[in-house]
């Protein structure tokens, strides 16, 4: 991306109430929510519901969870690790977006060392 226009990114993220990898995708998006603030709209989605169904339909989830970003399916099944989520959310954000993100989890690693350390 350009230095343009700050970017919001939309995610939506399809789950299932008997989903055993959803938990762990959730808690990644909201790492990612900690490190990007308001530039993330994060919306869960239940695919057992009538229009969670729809939506699904629409984006021919068939496994959960499935995280479509701005309209595009990135993931199909739970992110390999929270660095490929990150890589893909940053693909459509401006540089400084990501270099603030950047300061950020730079400071959350740090805080993390200092508890573990």
């Amino acid at each position: 991306m350009t230095d343009e226009e700050p970017q919001q990114v939309k995610i939506e993220i399809y789950t299932s109430p008997t989903c055993p990898y959803c938990p762990a995708a959730i808690r990644m998006l909201q790492k990612a929510i900690d490190v990007y603030g308001k530039i993330l709209e994060v919306t869960k989605i239940d695919i057992t519901t009538p229009e969670g169904g729809e939506l699904a339909a629409y984006y021919e989830v068939q496994a959960t969870p499935t995280i479509v970003m701005n309209g595009i399916v990135r993931f199909r099944g739970a992110p390999p690790s929270e660095s490929h989520l990150f890589d893909e959310i940053e693909t459509m954000l401006t540089e400084d977006q990501i270099k603030n993100a950047a300061k950020k989890r730079k400071a959350q690693r740090r805080e993390i060392d200092m508890m573990y350390g």
